[in-house]
């Protein structure tokens, strides 16, 4: 949406960063847990996958790639403005800047996940319900996975804003100095 520019750059390379760090956390946090029961997960026919937390990986990534890709295009764009209307600002007035803008996205991009997560739990436990499944087998069966997300997706949006601030800032201030296009 942005075309190829030093914003775009910045953005998707702290998305990348973010996600393999998210991912990293999320696998040494399974290798190091009970294992998770994928039987609870109806879409999964557990007799035709062979490897269902691959599935899970899968679902955990996608889910938190949307908030990751956010904050880090409100960071370089919000950053990218801050250097078009002052180009003499210094790396550390940029990064401090940037700090401050993603303290305010955090707390309202966590409020969104959550209230997401909400949403998506309530139409499942009544269908479960109505289904004759007790709400305490829902708990804790079900609601496991959904809470997995949450916190993963969480802390995505909270590594995603000082890796976000500390490439745009990098390559916006380095890209200034020497006038190279990317693209």
């Amino acid at each position: 949406m942005n075309g190829c520019n030093k914003k775009t750059v910045s953005a998707l390379l702290s998305t990348l960063c973010v996600l393999a760090m998210v991912m990293t956390v999320f696998s040494l946090v399974v290798h190091h847990t009970e294992e998770l029961d994928f039987s609870t997960m109806e879409y999964l026919d557990l007799r035709s996958i062979d490897n269902p937390e691959e599935i899970f990986y899968a679902e955990i990534l996608l889910s938190g790639l949307g908030a990751i890709m956010d904050v880090a295009v409100d960071i370089s764009t919000a950053l990218s403005e801050i250097i078009k209307l002052k180009p003499e600002i210094s790396f550390r007035q940029l990064f401090r800047s940037g700090r401050e803008i993603g303290h305010d996205i955090m707390g309202t991009m966590i409020n969104i996940l959550l209230f997401v997560f909400i949403s998506g739990l309530i139409p499942m436990c009544l269908i479960r319900m109505n289904n004759d499944v007790s709400f305490l087998t829902i708990i804790r069966l079900h609601i496991l996975c959904e809470l997995c997300r949450f916190f993963v997706e969480s802390i995505g949006i909270v590594l995603a804003i000082p890796v976000s601030v500390l490439i745009t800032s990098g390559i916006l201030k380095s890209n200034l100095k020497k006038r190279t296009t990317l693209c």
